[in-house]
């Protein structure tokens, strides 16, 4: 069975959910414009895929602030 596929919507809920993991760089700046570009050039959004992301920003945010 196929991961389903976050719409737009779906992946900005999921980023305020996980907004201080990682998902407060998609919220404020991401709009469905941007979304559907990624989307087109990198291929649809499943949930793993979208905590992988958040997870990623966490990540570099953490490195550039020394923690």
């Amino acid at each position: 069975m196929a991961a389903k596929v976050l719409s737009f919507e779906e992946f900005i809920a999921l980023a305020m959910k996980n907004y201080s993991r990682g998902g407060d760089g998609y919220v404020e700046c991401w709009d469905e414009r941007t979304f559907n570009d990624y989307v087109a050039e990198c291929g649809p959004i499943t949930r793993a895929r979208a905590m992988e992301m958040f997870r990623e920003s966490n990540e570099i945010y953490e490195d550039m602030m020394g923690w």
